[in-house]
């Protein structure tokens, strides 16, 4: 992975695939043909993993664990900033840096 580099609208991250990876990849995509819709897909993936790590009761949490393991939860913590209506804390957010 390389060109990792904030823009006005996030960060923009640069991954080189092996060509077998693209391939399978792209069986997903609306236009298999089209490289920038292959992109598309990562950016999908990505939005469920990132999901997985802020929503703890929704499914893609048990993806992102089957994944990466369990060890990266200890570098969450229940995000007290956002509660729902009745007082719930419902989302993580990563912890500060000690």
């Amino acid at each position: 992975m390389s060109g990792t580099e904030p823009t006005p609208t996030g960060w923009q991250v640069t991954v080189t695939l092996p060509v077998e990876q693209f391939r399978r990849l792209a069986v997903l995509a609306a236009d298999p043909s089209d490289p920038a819709a292959v992109a598309g897909v990562l950016a999908t993936l990505a939005d469920h993993a990132q999901q997985g790590v802020y929503r703890p009761g929704a499914w893609e949490r048990e993806w992102v664990c089957q994944v990466f393991g369990d060890d990266w939860l200890t570098r969450v913590e229940p995000d007290l900033d956002d509660v729902s209506a009745d007082g719930r804390v419902i989302f993580d957010r990563p912890r500060p840096p000690s």
